[in-house]
């Protein structure tokens, strides 16, 4: 497969663009935190740090977008029950991708 047909067996134009719309969400929340993050503040800089990274890496890798966006995890301490179904997406894409990339 070539490196357009890889990138949509694995909708990796799907997840850049999930990510992109969590990063969104993220900016609009204040405070709270997480076992990881003083804040959410502090997650959405990282996050936004993270997507700028995987989109000029040649072979993306997504084990921290897996670890913050796996069920209980991270996203759900800032967002709550909130856009569950972005965040399985999310996961769901990014860790196919890593499971097939290693």
């Amino acid at each position: 497969m070539n490196k357009f047909e890889t990138w949509r067996k694995y909708e990796l134009h799907e997840l850049f663009y999930d990510l992109e719309q969590a990063e969104q969400m993220l900016s609009k929340i204040k405070g709270g935190h997480s076992g990881i993050f003083i804040s959410a503040e502090q997650f959405h800089e990282a996050l936004k740090d993270e997507i700028y990274d995987l989109k000029h890496q040649n072979v993306p890798d997504f084990g921290q977008i897996c670890s913050w966006f796996a069920p209980t995890s991270v996203w759900d301490d800032f967002m709550g029950k909130e856009e569950l179904e972005l965040s399985n997406r999310i996961f769901d894409r990014a860790d196919n991708w890593d499971k097939s990339n290693l």
